[in-house]
């Protein structure tokens, strides 16, 4: 319709009318391309804002987790040493999780293939992707773990717990005096993550931001076998 009178005005040399028509086509233009990139600017802030919201929710459930493995574990470690003091032998501490003993695979990939690496600062994005890979890591090493739990350890409960220690019952026999270091540094590494998982949790309140950085320092307790 716009167009019609526009080329009528053309043909009637009424260049006045012609300015003012030219300008109400190039507005609409505009109005509907801004409209259009409006839209798609609010639909793609929803679709990035749910991932946001998402990993966000998985870096609280880590931690909600850690909690409940720490209020069981601080109690039955205490009451193993008490133990031990008396000069009892309890069987090892152990740590078992109802239900698979995969951890969950890492959402990074996923957050890179919906395109959410433009939302977030590059920084927080590398530092989400390595806790990722360290929380891969050490869900790798509990599986170990709880491989040796229930194949040495739980076969063995329904017996004289003394089977779990060396002939003197001065310590706890090598394998499951090793066992329980592993649950111990299996405990340590967790905390670690935890910690991490909060600051990640709070940079992603404004994730296009720069911040500080949430990563704790890398490398830990390495240990080298030498020959003797």
């Amino acid at each position: 319709m716009r167009l019609s009178r526009l080329h009528a005005h053309v043909r009637a040399h009424d260049w006045f009318a012609v300015t003012i028509d030219f300008v109400i086509v190039v507005l609409g233009v505009y109005v509907a391309v801004w409209v259009s990139n409006q839209q798609a600017a609010r639909e793609w802030a929803q679709r990035t804002g749910k991932v946001v919201a998402a990993l966000r929710q998985d870096l609280r459930d880590s931690i909600a987790v850690g909690r409940i493995f720490e209020q069981k574990l601080e109690p039955a470690l205490a009451a193993f040493a008490a133990a031990r003091e008396r000069g009892e032998t309890p069987a090892p501490v152990f740590l078992r999780v109802s239900g698979s003993d995969t951890p969950p695979r890492s959402p990074c990939l996923g957050a890179l293939q919906a395109q959410i690496a433009e939302l977030i600062d590059p920084t927080l994005l590398w530092e989400l992707c390595f806790y990722y890979d360290e929380r891969d890591g050490i869900g790798e090493k509990f599986v170990r773990y709880t491989v040796f739990t229930e194949n040495e350890i739980l076969p063995r409960m329904k017996e004289d717990p003394r089977v779990f220690y060396t002939e003197d019952r001065k310590r706890l026999a090598a394998a499951f005096d090793a066992h329980m270091d592993r649950l111990q540094e299996w405990r340590r590494d967790t905390a670690t993550l935890h910690q991490w998982a909060r600051c990640l949790d709070d940079r992603l309140r404004e994730p296009s931001k720069a911040g500080p950085s949430c990563r704790p320092s890398v490398g830990g307790t390495i240990d080298v076998g030498v020959p003797k």
